[in-house]
This record gives structure tokens, C-alpha cells and sequence, in this order.
């Protein structure tokens, strides 16, 4: 079993659509693709990617993230409404959004979607906030901000406690294979800053476009690398941030693989786009440059 990943798409925009239309009608069809979030905020634009990447896969896993839930073009009251709702789509297309072991014997593994939100700095525990230069602490430029809508929670003080309540039968189930995790958001701090290697694919000057905006505000929640840690996964797979990366990190390893936006690819600071990302094949995870390990017989 190959199992391939992808993540914040964005096919609102004709080209990204275009992408995931022309991706190979052969290459995948023995294969399962993870799809960690961000495909689009419109429900018939959703269940066209999702069809259209049903057909080309033997098996889609996704989990939302923070474009699908919002409520803009919707008539849903609220981003939890907007949730459920896209569970129920997914079970009508034969997307998978809870865990599933595929493969036998030594060649198997298990997915394990975890939901999740961000933990903003003033909310507390979770929070992967660092502090930058001339930031604007309200977040005004965040479209999250005017575009999600949250009923009371209830004991769950925040979208992304609720979230990750969500996840408690994971943590306790019997997995008795290898465990592929998967989230949109950043579980670690360390993951959003790009590594000198990594920005060496970056085309031309790095200019800050929203010098008042701090990604780490909303980037993602600690105490979900706790959750991933439970369940013993061996590698993880999460988006949001459109920087790839392939960090192993006390002993997991990480993998983001995003399309993002078309001017991110153009300058490189989105790069090694030319399909979805292979990270597990024989057994074992991809090397770094997309690769299956050979398997070797005696």
C-alpha cells in the first residue's frame, strides 16, 4: 500500500483545480491519499475535488481545516454545522474521516485523522505563539476572524479544545500496525520556521507582504503533538502554513505537502510541487526526496 499526500489545494482558484483535474487517472489507483484540509469553503466545489480525487485513488482520507468551515456562501448557522456537514458528505463519497488500517501483514498501516483548530497566544495552553515586530494583536487582516462562527462550546473553551475532543476514541483504540497521523494544523512551534535548506528554493528577496500579521498566532496546537505522540504515530502529516517540510523531530516525522497558491509556487516558497507527496511505500516511510525504500529479500 502507497499512501500519498496533499494538502491546501485552494480550488477556488481555476488553476489549482485544473492541478488536481489533470493528475494521473493511473498512477494512484492502488494508492491512498491523505488530504490534511484547506480544499475550499464551497460545499459543490468540495464534493467536486473530493469526487474528482475519489475516481484517481483507491482511498481518500481528509480532515477539514479552516477554510471549510467557514461560513461565508453557506447556509449552515455556524462553523460546527458546517463541520458535521462536511462529515456527512464525506461518508456519501466514500471519503474517509476516521481511522482505517489498510495493507496486511508487514505492509500495513493505519491513517488516523485527528481534528483540530489553533490555540491564539490570549487563550493559553496550546498556543504556538512567538512573538513578532510590529504585529497587530487583533488579527485584523485574518479572514477566520469575520468569516467562522462558533456556538457555545460548552466545557470546551475554545474551537480547538472542542476539537481535539473529538479525537479521545483515538487515543484509545488498538492499533496493531504502523499509525500514519494526520491534521491541518501545525501541532509543533517548531515547524513553522523554514530551515536555511529549505529556503535555499526560495526564487529572489524575501519580502513580508503583512508585515503586521504573526502566523504563529493561529498556526496550530501543541497539546495535538501530545494526542499524535498517544497513538504512537510514526509519521504526521498536517498543512496550513504552505511551507513543505520533512523534519523528523524526537522521533516523528513530519510531512507537509501543500499546493498552495499559484504566486507561492512561482516564487518557490511552495516548491517540489509536481503531484502529491509519496510517504509510505513498502512497509516504511518514503525518503526525503519522495522515494520508496527498496525492499530487500534474503
Amino acid at each position: 500500500m502507497r499512501v500519498f499526500a496533499l494538502s491546501d489545494i485552494h480550488v477556488d482558484y481555476p488553476v489549482n483545480m485544473t492541478w488536481i483535474a489533470n493528475l494521473s487517472d493511473f498512477d494512484y489507483t492502488d494508492a491512498a491519499l491523505i488530504l490534511a484540509g484547506d480544499a475550499t469553503h464551497h460545499m459543490s466545489k468540495l464534493e467536486k475535488v473530493l469526487t474528482i480525487l475519489r475516481a484517481k485513488f483507491a482511498s481518500v482520507h481528509f480532515v477539514p481545516g479552516n477554510h471549510e468551515l467557514w461560513v461565508q456562501h453557506s447556509d449552515s448557522p455556524d462553523s460546527i454545522d458546517k463541520f458535521n456537514r462536511i462529515n456527512q458528505l464525506c461518508a456519501r463519497l466514500g471519503v474517509h474521516t476516521q481511522p482505517v488500517k489498510l495493507g496486511r501483514g508487514p505492509f500495513a498501516v493505519w491513517l488516523v485523522p485527528l481534528f483540530s483548530w489553533y490555540v491564539k497566544p490570549e487563550e493559553g495552553v496550546g498556543h504556538t505563539y512567538v512573538p513578532k515586530p510590529g504585529e497587530d494583536p487583533e488579527l485584523r487582516a485574518w479572514s477566520d476572524n469575520y468569516f467562522c462562527k462558533w456556538p457555545a462550546l460548552g466545557e470546551n473553551s475554545n474551537p480547538a479544545t472542542w476539537f481535539l475532543s473529538l479525537n479521545r476514541p483515538q487515543l484509545i483504540r488498538d492499533y496493531d500496525a504502523p499509525v500514519i497521523s494526520f491534521s491541518h494544523f501545525l501541532p509543533r512551534r517548531e515547524l513553522i520556521f523554514s530551515t536555511p535548506e529549505e529556503r535555499k528554493a526560495w526564487r529572489g528577496p524575501v519580502v513580508d507582504a503583512h508585515p503586521t500579521f504573526n502566523f504563529s498566532m493561529v498556526a496550530g496546537d501543541s497539546r495535538l503533538d501530545e494526542q499524535l505522540r498517544a497513538i504512537k504515530s510514526k509519521v504526521h502529516v498536517y498543512g496550513h502554513q504552505h511551507r513543505n517540510r520533512y523534519r523528523t523531530l524526537d522521533g516523528v516525522l513530519y510531512i507537509s505537502h501543500c499546493l498552495g497558491y499559484n504566486r507561492e509556487r512561482e516564487t518557490g516558497f511552495v516548491s517540489g510541487i509536481a503531484g502529491p507527496r509519496l510517504i509510505w511505500a513498502n512497509g516504511r516511510p518514503a525518503r526525503a526526496d519522495g522515494k520508496a525504500v527498496a525492499v530487500t529479500s534474503c
